[in-house]
């Protein structure tokens, strides 16, 4: 019997001994761990994430720039922005806008009616275009002259067929539907008037044309297409030759990526440039600039953004 009990008595001892230490440590590390997270948060290491180290933005010698990338669903990134709403005369980029009506008016210019080249339209200042007064082309190649060539005398002959001052109301009432709140027209041309009240130039903003240039991709892309073109042999209504159209762009053939685009010069205005890429993802990228110091300068300035957009 009193073996037995020494038996029991030590087996007690020990499942004792037993509790107390495995509540000792229970407890033991409950107080480490609470220390350990009731540290003061100085105490606690500062962990540092590099910034993200942006590419310097490029150094171009004009009075306004804009980049606008626009994705396949149509949403829009901007790239770059320098006095993106600064009203400034965009000489022939006004081009793209008289081609925009020409296609929303098509039941006024379907592609193929024929044209009598008006002498008003002679009168402009013009280089290129080779037009004549009484010189019969299509509407479609009267579109490519301008677009192609940048012809004045083209742009007014296209006008003429419903009236200038319609047309260019036109072109106003579809700035004013795309909300542009900063472009203006007074001729579908892009030329200076010097007799004329205050504006004398059609204005714009770098930010307004780059939105111009999305509505045009969207909706009437072959504007762009034909101004990708190298060149363009035009024929008059009667499929003679009538002369051969060559582009002055000196960027169409920079990279593959270049979609189209047009350019402008008037003295008041400087170097003018739309440049459209468009990336292997199947984005599109509208470069604008205004106001470069020369003809040559705007494709030395906007051949920079480029390289800047794509690097």
């Amino acid at each position: 019997m009193k073996k037995t009990l020494k038996f029991f008595l030590f087996g007690l001892g020990i499942s004792l001994s037993f509790w107390w230490m495995f509540n000792f440590s229970e407890n033991t590390l409950e107080n480490f761990l609470y220390a350990q997270i009731s540290a003061p948060l100085n105490e606690i290491p500062e962990i540092k994430i590099p910034p993200k180290v942006e590419k310097p933005k490029p150094d171009l010698q004009v009075k306004a720039d804009f980049s606008l990338k626009v994705n396949k669903n149509n949403k829009e990134n901007i790239l770059l922005a320098n006095s993106a709403d600064l009203s400034l005369p965009v000489a022939s980029l006004t081009k793209l806008m008289t081609a925009l009506v020409v296609f929303d008016n098509s039941q006024d210019y379907p592609l193929a009616r024929t044209i009598t080249v008006p002498g008003e339209a002679i009168k402009q200042s013009e280089d290129f275009g080779s037009l004549k007064i009484g010189d019969k082309l299509s509407v479609e190649n009267l579109l490519r002259i301008m677009l192609i060539e940048s012809s004045n005398d083209a742009a007014w002959a296209l006008s003429d067929v419903i009236g200038t001052d319609g047309f260019v109301e036109k072109m106003n009432q579809k700035a004013e539907a795309l909300g542009l709140k900063n472009t203006h027209f007074i001729n579908p041309t892009g030329l200076d008037i010097d007799d004329s009240i205050p504006p004398s130039y059609n204005f714009s903003t770098v930010r307004d044309l780059a939105l111009i240039s999305k509505y045009i991709l969207n909706n009437y892309p072959t504007i762009f297409e034909i101004s990708s073109l190298n060149s363009y042999e035009i024929l008059d209504a009667e499929n003679n030759f009538h002369h051969l159209a060559i582009n002055r762009n000196e960027l169409l053939n920079l990279n593959s990526h270049v979609i189209g685009g047009k350019t402008g010069y008037t003295d008041t205005a400087g170097g003018c440039m739309i440049l459209i890429l468009k990336d292997d993802n199947g984005n599109h990228i509208i470069n604008v600039i205004l106001g470069a110091v020369s003809q040559q300068a705007r494709f030395e300035e906007m051949k920079k953004l480029v390289v800047w957009v794509e690097s």
